[in-house]
């Protein structure tokens, strides 16, 4: 059975409107690639290296990262140009490091120890 209900209508049309909106050359961000407890942020201070820590696999298909300093996230950019949230904001212990960071291991771990990894270049926007 339908429901013909023209509220129910809005609410499903909504999203679709929204969508006609995205900017040209840029896809709109849609899932996060890690939730707060899937990843750990690790910064040398001395020699800039950062990594981010993480337990589930991820396919190498990364190109970039976007760090937008205004809110202090990262977008992750795949070779397709599909675009994610990193799923964590950076947090200002960390934020002087991480923002000369050229660019950034996401690196597999099991037990402490290191089963995959790969180096991502990243791009540090400018504040507005």
């Amino acid at each position: 059975m339908s429901d013909n209900n023209p509220e129910n209508e809005k609410k499903q049309n909504k999203g679709a409107m929204r969508d006609a909106f995205t900017p040209a050359g840029e896809a709109s961000v849609h899932a996060a690639l890690f939730g707060p407890e899937e990843c750990d942020i690790y910064v040398n201070k001395m020699t800039k290296e950062c990594f981010i820590f993480h337990g589930k696999p991820v396919e190498q298909n990364i190109e970039r990262l976007e760090y937008n300093p205004a809110d202090h996230t990262v977008e992750v950019i795949k070779n397709d140009g599909t675009r994610m949230d990193l799923g964590v904001k950076i947090q200002w212990l960390i934020r002087p490091y991480f923002t000369k960071a050229p660019e950034i291991g996401i690196v597999q771990t099991k037990d402490g120890e290191m089963i995959d990894g790969f180096m991502v270049p990243i791009v540090h926007k400018e504040k507005k």
